[in-house]
């Protein structure tokens, strides 16, 4: 069965012109949904405990949800699939009940509540504006967060990693929020688009990621543009020539200066983070401690769990697969997993603008997952994961295949 919320009649010119004055709004709506979704403190996991910092987010978080629905309610109200939201409940809903269980209800059931928030926020942009519209909004509220975290957090980078000053994030999410903005600006390229503006953009946001020390991010990033690359119709020569030889001078100079073996290492600490992961995955393998925590896991307040055999008692879920083991159990990974092929599955299928963003930002998004925490958990990741899921579904397409027409140039008749 196919769940659709449908649009109705367009208004005319009246409704061009209450889109023109909402366009402020919209953006604001971003900047909020994108600044409540980071984290304003390194190193620090939610404990259940509501300090100013955690209330902080929750009121940016809540006025972002406000300013969506209002401009939901205001104006035009595009196609917009919501089976997503079912796939999103049976995660969260599971989160909760292995939370009620294992005795982390209010811890679980905030975290819960600040997802399905930022989740609201997503479904009430694309309902109140185009899918592109909303995607490119979502990518400049990141990467001015990512320039104003990276500016900030520059005075303290004495040697080693890049992180962000404000806000405070670790340099994994700065990578991230960098990552975002670098996967529009090539998507533009891809389009037919150049100028000044996305060259400057792009070597700042791609100077933070590659600072931020993040192997992970900028291997998907790489991955993503690739397969982006792919879509290209009618390559025009200077951009594939200058293409070349900017790849070319680039690969040469860092195997040449042993910068590329630097980052590699990144510190000296070669594979020996990675190696800290399998740990934690294999502790989280044995997490439970119940037939229903199995199920149902403890709740998504959960970050660390215990490991045994090593110098160290704890270790991070630096995975949101193995996060989705422990906080929602066999359930909520069974069905995440389903959910990200089905969502693979609808962006191939998508008009040609669309699908290229779509493709670039699932590879991105789903690849870093596998290393990092947030595909499904209160992040940016999960915006832009959500935001594409929900414009993927075959209820959403038709809107999406009338958006990529209205964004054509006109075709003149030939002259009789």
């Amino acid at each position: 069965m196919t769940h659709v919320l449908t649009d109705p009649a367009p208004t005319g010119p009246a409704d061009a012109g209450l889109r023109r004055r909402s366009s402020p709004v919209l953006q604001v709506a971003a900047l909020l949904m994108v600044l409540g979704a980071v984290d304003w403190r390194r190193g620090a996991y939610f404990s259940g405990s509501l300090d100013p910092v955690v209330l902080a987010k929750a009121l940016v978080a809540g006025l972002g949800l406000a300013l969506a629905v209002g401009l939901a309610s205001a104006g035009r109200r595009h196609r917009l699939g919501t089976l997503s939201v079912w796939g999103l409940g049976v995660v969260l809903g599971s989160s909760v009940w292995g939370a009620l269980t294992h005795g982390q209800l209010l811890g679980g059931g905030v975290m819960a509540v600040r997802v399905a928030v930022l989740g609201g926020t997503v479904f009430f942009l694309l309902r109140a504006a185009p899918a592109l519209e909303v995607l490119r909004r979502t990518a400049w509220a990141a990467g001015a967060i990512a320039v104003v975290a990276s500016l900030t957090g520059l005075p303290g980078m004495t040697e080693g990693r890049l992180a962000g000053g404000l806000p405070a994030m670790d340099p994994n999410a700065l990578a991230l929020l960098a990552g975002i903005p670098l996967l529009v600006l090539a998507w533009r390229v891809v389009m037919g688009e150049a100028g000044w503006g996305i060259a400057v953009g792009s070597g700042y946001f791609l100077a933070v990621l590659w600072s931020t020390g993040s192997r992970t991010a900028l291997l998907m990033l790489l991955l993503g543009v690739a397969v982006m690359a792919l879509h290209v119709r009618r390559p025009r020569v200077g951009l594939v020539v200058g293409a070349l030889v900017v790849g070319a001078l680039g690969v040469v100079g860092a195997v040449s200066t042993g910068f590329l073996a630097g980052f590699a290492e990144r510190g000296g600490d070669g594979t020996s983070t990675l190696d800290s992961r399998f740990i934690a995955w294999r502790a989280a393998a044995g997490w439970a401690e119940s037939g229903w925590q199995a199920v149902f896991g403890g709740g998504l307040n959960i970050k660390i769990i215990p490991v045994t055999g090593q110098y160290w008692k704890t270790q991070p879920l630096d995975s949101s697969w193995a996060s989705l083991l422990v906080q929602t159990g066999l359930l909520g990974l069974f069905v995440a997993l389903a959910w990200v092929l089905w969502v693979a599955r609808g962006a191939l299928r998508a008009p040609y603008p669309h699908r290229v963003l779509f493709v670039g930002l699932w590879v991105f998004l789903v690849g870093r997952s596998l290393l990092e925490s947030g595909l499904f958990d209160a992040s940016p990741a999960f915006l832009l994961f959500l935001a594409v899921s929900l414009l993927s579904e075959s209820a959403s397409r038709e809107r999406l295949r009338t958006e990529a027409a209205a964004g054509r140039p006109p075709v003149t008749p030939p002259r009789s």
